[in-house]
Protein backbone atom coordinates (compact mmCIF):
# COMPACT_ATOMS: atom_id res chain seq x y z
CA UNK A 1 0.00 0.00 0.00
CA UNK A 2 2.59 2.26 0.90
CA UNK A 3 4.84 1.72 -2.08
CA UNK A 4 1.45 2.22 -4.14
CA UNK A 5 1.07 5.81 -2.70
CA UNK A 6 4.72 6.49 -2.93
CA UNK A 7 4.37 5.57 -6.76
CA UNK A 8 1.55 8.21 -6.73
CA UNK A 9 1.89 10.96 -4.76
CA UNK A 10 5.79 11.34 -4.24
CA UNK A 11 7.92 10.84 -1.29
CA UNK A 12 7.06 14.30 0.35
CA UNK A 13 3.27 14.01 0.12
CA UNK A 14 3.55 10.22 0.97
CA UNK A 15 5.11 11.34 4.47
CA UNK A 16 2.88 14.11 5.27
CA UNK A 17 -0.37 12.02 4.88
CA UNK A 18 1.31 9.05 7.10
CA UNK A 19 2.33 12.02 9.65
CA UNK A 20 -1.35 12.76 9.61
CA UNK A 21 -2.78 9.24 9.48
CA UNK A 22 -0.70 8.48 12.47
CA UNK A 23 -1.55 11.32 14.83
CA UNK A 24 -5.36 10.99 13.90
CA UNK A 25 -5.39 7.91 14.78
CA UNK A 26 -2.81 8.36 17.90
CA UNK A 27 -5.50 11.35 19.20
CA UNK A 28 -8.95 9.06 18.58
CA UNK A 29 -7.07 6.10 20.93
CA UNK A 30 -6.17 8.14 23.57
CA UNK A 31 -9.52 10.34 23.28
CA UNK A 32 -11.13 6.70 23.48
CA UNK A 33 -9.33 5.58 26.47
CA UNK A 34 -9.60 8.70 28.44
CA UNK A 35 -13.30 8.73 27.69
CA UNK A 36 -13.82 5.05 29.18
CA UNK A 37 -11.33 5.76 32.74
CA UNK A 38 -12.60 9.58 33.12
CA UNK A 39 -15.42 10.20 31.51
CA UNK A 40 -13.84 13.09 29.07
CA UNK A 41 -11.01 13.98 27.02
CA UNK A 42 -7.82 15.47 28.72
CA UNK A 43 -6.34 18.14 26.36
CA UNK A 44 -3.25 17.18 28.08
CA UNK A 45 -2.87 13.87 26.73
CA UNK A 46 -4.22 14.26 23.35
CA UNK A 47 -1.61 16.72 22.87
CA UNK A 48 1.25 14.52 24.39
CA UNK A 49 -0.30 12.00 21.55
CA UNK A 50 -0.18 14.37 18.72
CA UNK A 51 3.40 15.34 19.54
CA UNK A 52 4.34 11.69 19.83
CA UNK A 53 2.73 10.30 17.26
CA UNK A 54 4.18 12.87 14.70
CA UNK A 55 7.61 12.54 15.58
CA UNK A 56 7.40 8.84 15.79
CA UNK A 57 5.97 8.57 12.05
CA UNK A 58 8.06 11.39 11.07
CA UNK A 59 10.95 9.57 11.95
CA UNK A 60 10.61 5.95 11.51
CA UNK A 61 7.90 6.94 8.41
CA UNK A 62 10.24 8.78 6.72
CA UNK A 63 13.04 5.98 6.96
CA UNK A 64 10.52 3.39 6.03
CA UNK A 65 9.53 5.17 3.05
CA UNK A 66 13.02 5.62 1.95
CA UNK A 67 13.80 2.30 2.48
CA UNK A 68 10.99 1.60 -0.13
CA UNK A 69 12.20 4.59 -3.01
CA UNK A 70 15.34 2.98 -2.55
CA UNK A 71 14.51 -0.62 -3.09
CA UNK A 72 11.60 0.34 -5.77
CA UNK A 73 14.29 2.01 -7.63
CA UNK A 74 16.75 -0.81 -7.57
CA UNK A 75 14.03 -3.28 -8.82
CA UNK A 76 13.34 -1.13 -11.60
CA UNK A 77 17.04 -0.68 -12.41
CA UNK A 78 17.62 -4.01 -12.49
CA UNK A 79 14.67 -4.48 -14.55
CA UNK A 80 16.04 -2.37 -16.97
CA UNK A 81 19.37 -3.99 -17.33
CA UNK A 82 17.66 -6.97 -17.71
CA UNK A 83 15.56 -6.50 -21.04
CA UNK A 84 18.20 -3.77 -22.70
CA UNK A 85 21.42 -4.24 -24.21
CA UNK A 86 24.25 -2.78 -22.11
CA UNK A 87 26.33 -0.89 -24.58
CA UNK A 88 23.87 0.63 -26.50
CA UNK A 89 20.56 1.05 -24.83
CA UNK A 90 18.46 -1.02 -27.26
CA UNK A 91 16.59 -3.78 -25.92
CA UNK A 92 17.89 -7.52 -26.16
CA UNK A 93 17.27 -10.29 -28.37
CA UNK A 94 15.42 -12.19 -25.44
CA UNK A 95 12.96 -9.38 -24.56
CA UNK A 96 12.18 -8.54 -28.02
CA UNK A 97 11.71 -12.01 -28.73
CA UNK A 98 8.78 -12.05 -25.82
CA UNK A 99 7.49 -8.95 -27.22
CA UNK A 100 7.54 -10.07 -30.89
CA UNK A 101 6.34 -13.42 -30.12
CA UNK A 102 2.78 -11.86 -28.38
CA UNK A 103 2.52 -9.52 -31.16
CA UNK A 104 2.75 -12.49 -33.45
CA UNK A 105 0.01 -13.71 -32.04
CA UNK A 106 -2.17 -11.13 -31.47
CA UNK A 107 -1.91 -10.38 -35.30
CA UNK A 108 -2.96 -13.85 -36.58
CA UNK A 109 -5.44 -13.69 -33.69
CA UNK A 110 -6.98 -10.19 -35.06
CA UNK A 111 -5.92 -10.44 -38.88
CA UNK A 112 -4.15 -7.54 -38.47
CA UNK A 113 -0.66 -6.33 -40.70
CA UNK A 114 2.33 -7.12 -38.78
CA UNK A 115 6.05 -6.61 -40.14
CA UNK A 116 9.81 -6.88 -39.05
CA UNK A 117 12.80 -4.87 -40.08
CA UNK A 118 15.94 -6.65 -39.37
CA UNK A 119 19.10 -4.45 -40.46
CA UNK A 120 22.94 -4.76 -40.33
CA UNK A 121 25.99 -2.40 -40.73
CA UNK A 122 27.93 -2.94 -43.92
CA UNK A 123 31.45 -3.54 -43.60
CA UNK A 124 31.87 -3.31 -39.98
CA UNK A 125 34.88 -4.65 -39.38
CA UNK A 126 36.30 -2.55 -41.19
CA UNK A 127 35.23 0.03 -38.30
CA UNK A 128 36.86 -1.82 -35.98
CA UNK A 129 40.14 -2.61 -38.00
CA UNK A 130 40.40 1.09 -39.07
CA UNK A 131 39.54 2.85 -35.95
CA UNK A 132 39.44 0.55 -32.97
CA UNK A 133 37.17 -1.44 -30.60
CA UNK A 134 36.05 1.71 -28.74
CA UNK A 135 34.94 3.79 -32.14
CA UNK A 136 33.13 1.01 -33.35
CA UNK A 137 31.17 0.63 -30.12
CA UNK A 138 30.57 4.57 -30.49
CA UNK A 139 29.02 3.97 -33.92
CA UNK A 140 27.03 1.05 -32.79
CA UNK A 141 25.75 3.72 -30.08
CA UNK A 142 24.65 5.92 -32.52
CA UNK A 143 23.52 4.14 -35.07
CA UNK A 144 20.82 3.14 -31.94
CA UNK A 145 20.32 6.18 -31.41
CA UNK A 146 19.37 7.62 -34.89
CA UNK A 147 17.50 4.45 -35.81
CA UNK A 148 15.03 5.36 -32.67
CA UNK A 149 14.61 8.69 -34.55
CA UNK A 150 13.44 7.17 -37.89
CA UNK A 151 11.11 4.84 -36.19
CA UNK A 152 7.55 5.34 -34.87
CA UNK A 153 5.69 5.41 -31.46
CA UNK A 154 5.08 1.74 -30.94
CA UNK A 155 7.88 0.28 -32.69
CA UNK A 156 10.16 -1.80 -30.81
CA UNK A 157 13.82 -2.26 -31.67
CA UNK A 158 16.60 -4.06 -30.20
CA UNK A 159 20.20 -5.20 -30.82
CA UNK A 160 19.66 -9.11 -32.25
CA UNK A 161 23.43 -9.67 -32.19
CA UNK A 162 27.10 -8.04 -33.16
CA UNK A 163 26.11 -5.41 -35.37
CA UNK A 164 22.53 -6.43 -36.28
CA UNK A 165 19.16 -4.86 -34.82
CA UNK A 166 15.83 -5.66 -35.28
CA UNK A 167 12.76 -3.57 -35.35
CA UNK A 168 8.99 -4.50 -34.53
CA UNK A 169 6.03 -2.77 -36.38
CA UNK A 170 3.01 -3.69 -35.06
CA UNK A 171 -0.14 -2.42 -37.62
CA UNK A 172 2.18 -2.40 -40.41
CA UNK A 173 1.66 -3.59 -43.36
CA UNK A 174 4.21 -3.69 -46.53
CA UNK A 175 4.15 -0.45 -47.72
CA UNK A 176 4.28 1.20 -44.10
CA UNK A 177 6.94 -1.15 -43.21
CA UNK A 178 8.75 0.08 -46.69
CA UNK A 179 8.64 3.34 -45.90
CA UNK A 180 10.29 2.90 -42.61
CA UNK A 181 12.92 1.32 -43.84
CA UNK A 182 13.39 4.10 -45.73
CA UNK A 183 13.68 6.52 -43.13
CA UNK A 184 15.95 4.35 -41.28
CA UNK A 185 18.16 3.90 -44.36
CA UNK A 186 17.96 7.78 -44.79
CA UNK A 187 18.54 8.44 -40.92
CA UNK A 188 21.72 6.16 -41.23
CA UNK A 189 23.13 8.09 -44.09
CA UNK A 190 22.83 11.61 -41.97
CA UNK A 191 24.80 10.38 -39.09
CA UNK A 192 27.49 11.74 -37.82
CA UNK A 193 30.10 9.18 -36.64
CA UNK A 194 33.19 11.55 -35.74
CA UNK A 195 35.67 8.85 -37.79
CA UNK A 196 37.11 11.14 -40.47
CA UNK A 197 35.29 11.11 -43.79
CA UNK A 198 33.64 7.78 -42.75
CA UNK A 199 30.02 6.89 -43.51
CA UNK A 200 28.26 3.53 -42.50
CA UNK A 201 25.57 1.85 -44.09
CA UNK A 202 23.02 -0.30 -43.66
CA UNK A 203 21.11 -3.30 -45.21
CA UNK A 204 18.16 -3.97 -44.40
CA UNK A 205 15.50 -7.18 -45.18
CA UNK A 206 11.85 -6.35 -44.53
CA UNK A 207 9.50 -9.34 -43.97
CA UNK A 208 5.44 -9.10 -43.61
CA UNK A 209 3.22 -11.57 -41.72
CA UNK A 210 1.75 -13.56 -44.37
CA UNK A 211 -1.48 -16.26 -43.28
CA UNK A 212 0.26 -19.17 -44.17
CA UNK A 213 3.17 -18.59 -41.50
CA UNK A 214 2.79 -21.08 -38.69
CA UNK A 215 5.36 -18.72 -35.86
CA UNK A 216 7.59 -16.08 -35.41
CA UNK A 217 10.25 -18.15 -36.42
CA UNK A 218 8.38 -18.28 -40.33
CA UNK A 219 8.65 -14.37 -40.51
CA UNK A 220 12.06 -13.88 -38.99
CA UNK A 221 13.14 -16.14 -41.61
CA UNK A 222 11.65 -14.13 -44.47
CA UNK A 223 13.57 -10.84 -43.00
CA UNK A 224 16.86 -12.75 -42.55
CA UNK A 225 16.73 -14.21 -45.83
CA UNK A 226 15.33 -10.41 -47.38
CA UNK A 227 18.57 -9.44 -45.40
CA UNK A 228 21.19 -11.51 -47.20
CA UNK A 229 19.90 -10.58 -50.65
CA UNK A 230 20.41 -7.44 -49.61
CA UNK A 231 24.14 -7.97 -48.85
CA UNK A 232 24.14 -10.67 -51.78
CA UNK A 233 23.29 -7.49 -54.42
CA UNK A 234 25.68 -4.49 -52.85
CA UNK A 235 24.51 -3.86 -49.81
CA UNK A 236 23.20 -0.42 -49.00
CA UNK A 237 19.72 -1.47 -49.65
CA UNK A 238 16.42 -2.28 -48.50
CA UNK A 239 14.95 -6.08 -50.37
CA UNK A 240 11.66 -7.49 -49.29
CA UNK A 241 9.54 -10.84 -48.51
CA UNK A 242 5.95 -9.97 -47.99
CA UNK A 243 5.06 -13.82 -49.48
CA UNK A 244 5.45 -17.16 -47.55
CA UNK A 245 8.11 -19.61 -49.12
Amino acid sequence: MLLGLLKRYGYGSTLVGLVLASVLLSVLITAGINLLIDGQVGRTGVLIAMVVAGSVSLLFGGIQLRLLQRLEQTREELHRLSITDELTGAYNRRYFLAQATQAFAQARAQGEPFALVLFDADDFKRVNDTYGHLAGDRVLQQVVKAARSSLRKGDLLARWGGEEFIALLPGTGREEALRVAQRLQEGMLQTSLGLEEFRITMSFGVAVCQPSMRDLDDLLSQADDALYRAKAQGKNRIEMRSTAG
